[in-house]
């Protein structure tokens, strides 16, 4: 696409603006592959597994009521 962008020859004014875009387009989808969508995978996986540990944690201490130590004590 190169030499179709550079634009020479016959009916070269024709052909450049399509090389120029095929070739922005390749470069661009490369970049959002190979960079953009995996690191926004990756902060949206971390994101979910903070909100989960959070979940978990707030159910493990307000569903199951711990007796406290000093209560046990004072019956004894």
């Amino acid at each position: 696409m190169i030499p179709v962008a550079l634009g020479f020859g016959e009916g070269a004014d024709f052909r450049s603006p399509l090389g120029r875009a095929v070739i922005g387009g390749v470069i661009s989808s490369t970049v959002l592959t190979l960079l953009v969508i995996p690191t926004f995978y990756e902060i949206l996986d971390e994101g979910r597994e903070w909100l989960l540990s959070h979940l978990r944690r707030g159910e493990s201490t307000s569903v199951m009521a711990r007796p406290r130590a000093d209560a046990s004590l004072r019956g004894a």
